[in-house]
Protein backbone atom coordinates (compact mmCIF):
# COMPACT_ATOMS: atom_id res chain seq x y z
CA UNK A 1 0.00 0.00 0.00
CA UNK A 2 1.59 3.43 -1.14
CA UNK A 3 0.47 6.65 0.42
CA UNK A 4 1.81 9.86 0.49
CA UNK A 5 2.88 10.92 4.02
CA UNK A 6 0.93 14.00 4.44
CA UNK A 7 -2.10 12.46 3.28
CA UNK A 8 -1.50 9.48 6.04
CA UNK A 9 -0.98 12.26 8.56
CA UNK A 10 -4.16 14.37 7.89
CA UNK A 11 -6.01 10.96 8.07
CA UNK A 12 -4.56 10.23 11.59
CA UNK A 13 -5.15 13.58 12.35
CA UNK A 14 -8.71 13.36 11.43
CA UNK A 15 -9.23 9.70 13.18
CA UNK A 16 -7.83 11.25 16.24
CA UNK A 17 -9.64 14.51 16.59
CA UNK A 18 -13.43 12.58 14.92
CA UNK A 19 -15.57 11.39 18.32
CA UNK A 20 -19.55 9.86 17.91
CA UNK A 21 -21.71 11.65 19.60
CA UNK A 22 -25.22 10.59 19.93
CA UNK A 23 -28.17 12.75 19.10
CA UNK A 24 -29.53 14.74 21.63
CA UNK A 25 -25.82 15.09 23.23
CA UNK A 26 -23.60 18.60 23.53
CA UNK A 27 -21.79 18.49 20.40
CA UNK A 28 -18.85 20.22 22.22
CA UNK A 29 -16.72 17.56 24.50
CA UNK A 30 -15.90 18.90 27.92
CA UNK A 31 -12.24 17.07 27.57
CA UNK A 32 -10.14 15.28 24.73
CA UNK A 33 -8.08 12.62 27.94
CA UNK A 34 -8.76 10.18 24.77
CA UNK A 35 -6.40 11.63 22.40
CA UNK A 36 -3.73 12.93 24.17
CA UNK A 37 0.09 11.49 23.23
CA UNK A 38 1.54 13.36 26.16
CA UNK A 39 4.62 11.62 28.07
CA UNK A 40 6.29 8.45 26.68
CA UNK A 41 3.95 6.49 28.49
CA UNK A 42 0.69 6.84 26.36
CA UNK A 43 -0.44 5.15 23.13
CA UNK A 44 -1.85 7.12 20.36
CA UNK A 45 0.00 8.77 17.15
CA UNK A 46 1.46 11.83 16.79
CA UNK A 47 2.99 13.35 13.91
CA UNK A 48 5.94 16.13 14.39
CA UNK A 49 9.01 17.31 13.95
CA UNK A 50 12.04 16.35 16.65
CA UNK A 51 15.07 17.50 16.56
CA UNK A 52 15.09 17.95 12.32
CA UNK A 53 13.24 14.82 11.60
CA UNK A 54 9.61 14.55 10.51
CA UNK A 55 8.63 11.53 12.90
CA UNK A 56 5.32 9.87 13.35
CA UNK A 57 3.99 6.89 14.55
CA UNK A 58 1.11 4.88 16.03
CA UNK A 59 -0.19 1.51 17.32
CA UNK A 60 1.38 -0.84 20.33
CA UNK A 61 3.37 -4.41 21.03
CA UNK A 62 3.05 -6.34 17.62
CA UNK A 63 0.66 -3.42 15.56
CA UNK A 64 3.15 -0.68 16.06
CA UNK A 65 4.26 1.61 13.58
CA UNK A 66 6.92 4.24 13.48
CA UNK A 67 8.33 6.17 11.07
CA UNK A 68 11.38 8.46 10.60
CA UNK A 69 11.29 10.97 7.64
CA UNK A 70 8.67 8.58 5.90
CA UNK A 71 11.27 5.36 6.19
CA UNK A 72 9.92 2.97 8.53
CA UNK A 73 11.45 2.37 11.57
CA UNK A 74 11.42 -1.33 12.37
CA UNK A 75 10.29 -1.93 15.87
CA UNK A 76 10.98 -4.97 18.14
CA UNK A 77 7.65 -4.99 20.59
CA UNK A 78 8.73 -6.60 24.20
CA UNK A 79 5.43 -6.59 25.30
CA UNK A 80 3.14 -4.18 27.29
CA UNK A 81 4.06 -1.09 25.19
CA UNK A 82 7.69 -1.56 25.10
CA UNK A 83 9.92 -1.69 22.32
CA UNK A 84 13.75 -1.94 21.25
CA UNK A 85 15.63 -1.27 18.00
CA UNK A 86 18.47 -1.77 16.05
CA UNK A 87 18.98 2.06 14.73
CA UNK A 88 19.36 2.83 18.96
CA UNK A 89 21.64 -0.53 19.45
CA UNK A 90 18.45 -2.22 21.02
CA UNK A 91 17.98 -0.44 24.40
CA UNK A 92 14.59 -0.46 25.68
CA UNK A 93 12.84 2.17 25.54
CA UNK A 94 8.85 2.61 26.57
CA UNK A 95 6.03 3.76 24.13
CA UNK A 96 6.02 4.23 20.40
CA UNK A 97 7.67 7.82 20.51
CA UNK A 98 10.03 7.46 22.80
CA UNK A 99 11.75 4.76 20.72
CA UNK A 100 11.36 6.73 17.76
CA UNK A 101 12.82 9.72 19.49
CA UNK A 102 15.80 7.73 21.00
CA UNK A 103 16.47 6.53 17.31
CA UNK A 104 16.65 9.85 16.10
CA UNK A 105 18.95 10.69 18.62
CA UNK A 106 21.39 8.17 17.36
CA UNK A 107 20.64 9.64 14.14
CA UNK A 108 21.88 12.93 14.51
CA UNK A 109 22.05 15.04 10.78
CA UNK A 110 22.28 11.40 8.92
CA UNK A 111 19.29 10.04 7.30
CA UNK A 112 17.59 6.32 7.91
CA UNK A 113 17.96 3.96 4.74
CA UNK A 114 14.54 1.61 4.45
CA UNK A 115 14.30 -1.88 5.78
CA UNK A 116 15.16 -4.46 3.98
CA UNK A 117 12.13 -6.59 5.41
CA UNK A 118 9.84 -3.54 6.53
CA UNK A 119 7.05 -4.86 8.41
CA UNK A 120 3.90 -6.36 6.57
CA UNK A 121 1.25 -4.10 9.00
CA UNK A 122 2.71 -0.78 8.21
CA UNK A 123 1.70 1.22 5.50
CA UNK A 124 4.75 1.85 2.68
CA UNK A 125 5.49 5.44 2.35
CA UNK A 126 6.15 7.37 -1.13
CA UNK A 127 8.77 10.22 -0.97
CA UNK A 128 8.55 13.34 -3.16
CA UNK A 129 11.37 11.96 -5.00
CA UNK A 130 9.38 8.87 -6.11
CA UNK A 131 11.34 6.72 -4.19
CA UNK A 132 10.50 4.97 -1.00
Amino acid sequence: MRVIVTLAAAATTACLMSTAVPAGAATHPAARAGVTTAGPHRTGAFVTHYRGHHIMGWGRDDRACAYIDGVQLVLYPLGTDRYLSALQAFKEERGVRAITEASVRVLGDFDIVPPADPVPHCPEFVTAAGGR
